[in-house]
């Protein structure tokens, strides 16, 4: 009997082991179910922080329990508190990278938290697993955008362009892509095309003129800022100096004007009154043109170009012998300016 009794004793001590384990299983569930609700109870009654203990004290049950941290991250959400969110949706991430609610999540908040390389990193995982996130070609084109690689970043712009032809945000980003690789009349086009559906957006009617401004075509970046006045856009000084400026080139009376106004606020400026100065010349009109470089260079001893300048205007209206005077008086205090002299225009 005595040889029964030692495997009888393994056995029932073998059958309390599996019954605990059990029994500590369905307690760790239990448990984790009973925090749980706690904390949802206590967000709902927005009791902050008795919800994120509860939380917590759910996972220490569960940590694998996709639910729990889901709610978990959402309650983070909630409260704006980004980066702690995006720890949880990034457990569930990393366990699960096909998950969608979290993948999603995850892209959007390390998104809003200008975390690029993780954006640009699951943000391909979605797309290359076909997982359908909002916007996530943007999201992912916008990042490449910040970290200076243009073409990739033009290549998931224009693919979300082709999904959302009105996404402001898109046309915006995609524009700037194009501006950066130097090509102006793509951004262009990419503006006009939510322009024809969207006319009132005087933010984007003066980004056009300010892009046809670069390219030296004033009368279409007056029409462009004109438009932008007249829907509503702030006439700050930025605005009336760069309207004023296109004006110039072709219509000087009309960019005097608008500079005029930019001089009742800064009043002096000497690279305002010096553009105005060299269209008057520009234009043929040496007198107006003289008495800006001379005021200047009276103003400023030290402004030896003005001087200069004035000069040249004299000696264009036909007073050579006092222009040249002025001319060599200017070389005097600055010797660098005699490489004027060799070249076909001083401008």
């Amino acid at each position: 009997m005595k040889k029964l009794i030692i495997p009888l004793t393994l056995s029932f001590i073998s059958l309390i082991v599996i019954d605990t384990t059990y029994a500590t299983s369905c307690n760790n569930s239990d448990s984790a179910r009973y925090y749980h609700n706690k904390a949802k109870e206590s967000k709902t009654a927005r009791r902050i922080w008795d919800a994120e203990k509860f939380f917590q004290k759910a996972l220490d049950f569960e940590a694998d329990n996709i639910e729990i941290r889901l709610d978990y991250a959402a309650y983070y959400e909630e409260l704006r508190k980004y980066a702690l969110a995006t720890q949880q949706y990034g457990y569930i991430v990393k366990n699960n990278p096909k998950h969608k609610v979290a993948l999603s999540k995850y892209i959007y908040l390390s998104f809003l938290q200008r975390r690029w390389a993780q954006v640009i990193e699951y943000g391909e995982m979605a797309i290359a697993n076909k997982i359908d996130v909002e916007n996530v070609n943007y999201m992912v084109g916008k990042s490449y955008y910040e970290e200076e690689d243009y073409g990739k970043a033009r290549k998931y712009l224009t693919a979300q362009f082709t999904l959302t032809p009105k996404h402001k945000e898109t046309i915006l980003v995609l524009g700037r892509v194009y501006i950066e690789m130097s090509m102006y009349n793509d951004a262009i086009d990419m503006y006009k095309k939510y322009i024809a559906s969207t006319p009132d957006d005087y933010e984007l009617l003066y980004e056009i003129g300010l892009l046809y401004s670069v390219q030296d075509n004033d009368r279409e970046a007056v029409k462009y800022f004109e438009l932008a006045a007249a829907k509503g856009m702030k006439q700050d000084i930025a605005f009336l100096q760069n309207l004023g400026t296109a004006y110039l080139s072709f219509d000087i009376e009309k960019g005097v004007e608008v500079l005029n106004k930019v001089l009742e606020k800064k009043p002096g400026d000497i690279e305002i009154i010096t553009q105005i100065a060299h269209a008057y010349y520009k234009a043929g009109k040496y007198d107006a043109a003289y008495n800006l470089f001379m005021n200047m260079y009276e103003n400023d001893k030290r402004n030896a170009k003005a001087l200069y300048m004035a000069g040249i205007s004299l000696i264009r209206k036909g007073d050579k012998k006092k222009g040249a005077k002025l001319c060599d008086a200017a070389i005097a205090k600055d010797p660098e300016l005699a490489k004027l002299r060799t070249q076909k225009s001083v401008l």
